[in-house]
């Protein structure tokens, strides 16, 4: 079964997405976009509430990259 999120009106199966772009860090604009392929037509675009509720989801699940362990050995 697909893994769905109810996001206002909108059911969004989450393994179809490819990337999810957040607009606020770089224009302060309250959107997402969700894409599912290239080009418009294959996105969907989430402001307001919408884009709220997306993204303290997405936050609720991510792994922040810049906070995991650091004991791991990088030097090659």
């Amino acid at each position: 079964m697909a893994n769905l999120i109810k996001i206002g009106s909108h059911f969004i199966n989450i393994d179809q997405a490819l990337r999810v772009d957040d607009l606020y860090p770089r224009t302060r604009e309250n959107q997402m976009i969700v894409r599912f392929g290239v080009g418009e037509e294959h996105s969907l675009t989430l402001e307001g509430q919408d884009a709220d509720d997306l993204r303290t989801w997405l936050n609720s699940i991510a792994t922040n990259l810049r906070q995991t362990n650091t004991d791991l050995d990088t030097r090659g």
